[in-house]
């Protein structure tokens, strides 16, 4: 399976009322029995579903991003993973799914600094997300951690997000005294990393997602590593390290 499609990289997600899914084909098989009765039964356990999606008022950036995944996942060939998220309908789950045609991105009537692209998509709904904690204990100013293994699991796993939850304020992070947290894999591929400097502070008895995934295709039993870099006044407070996966099918 392909990397997933860049939903959290993207400025914003898909208009909600633009979400659509149908049933891919009826898998009922018909017929009569010697006494004339009729019967019916499925072919399949399970049904695919067409899905059909637009997101409005895309940057360039983002375009560029989506253009990207697209070549990388060359139209229809390759499978990959996409995230439903809809909070007022309390939606968050993933479809292992495939283009059925090529994105046309389109500039925005309204706001031609935009684009608008429409996803239509076939596939099915796959294992609902799970999450995994790693405590970190409040290290000393300009101590560091390295390759901890953090996490492991006995089946093929995909990365979703990373990100840490402080539990207090950090000091001494500046431009000379940097924190860095970096999560690799046992091939030592960084999947993500944050440096944190004068301008970008870490958070504060707060939530931080870490930023895009990369390498989020985890082998059975590959472990994740979490490294942590301190310049000699930086001070990050204990943090707890959450991991958002699902099982890769």
């Amino acid at each position: 399976m392909s990397k997933p499609f860049p939903t959290a990289e993207l400025s914003r997600s898909y208009t909600p009322d633009s979400f659509s899914k149908t049933p891919a084909f009826d898998p009922t098989i018909k017929g009569n029995f010697d006494s004339g009765d009729p019967f019916s039964r499925g072919r399949f356990t399970s049904i695919p579903y067409l899905i059909e999606v637009t997101y409005n008022f895309q940057t360039q950036a983002d375009v560029s991003l989506v253009e990207a995944f697209q070549e990388h996942v060359k139209i229809g060939a390759d499978k990959f993973t996409w995230r439903q998220k809809n909070a007022v309908l309390g939606l968050n789950e993933d479809w292992q799914v495939r283009l059925l045609e090529k994105i046309k991105f389109q500039v925005e009537t309204h706001l031609i600094s935009t684009y608008s692209y429409t996803l239509k998509m076939y596939g099915k709904a796959v294992e609902k997300m799970r999450t995994a904690e790693y405590y970190v204990s409040d290290l000393a100013a300009g101590a560091d951690l390295s390759d901890i293994p953090i996490l492991v699991n006995p089946k093929a796993v995909t990365i979703n997000s990373i990100g840490i939850l402080t539990q207090g304020a950090p000091a001494g992070v500046d431009d000379s005294n940097t924190a860095l947290i970096a999560i690799k894999d046992d091939a030592a591929n960084v999947l993500v990393s944050k440096t944190y400097n004068t301008a970008t502070q870490p958070p504060s008895s707060d939530y931080e997602d870490l930023g895009g995934i990369s390498y989020a295709s985890l082998n059975a039993g590959e472990h994740l590593t979490l490294s942590v870099t301190q310049g000699v006044t930086a001070d990050l407070p204990a943090f707890i390290l959450i991991i958002e996966y699902y099982y890769t099918s």
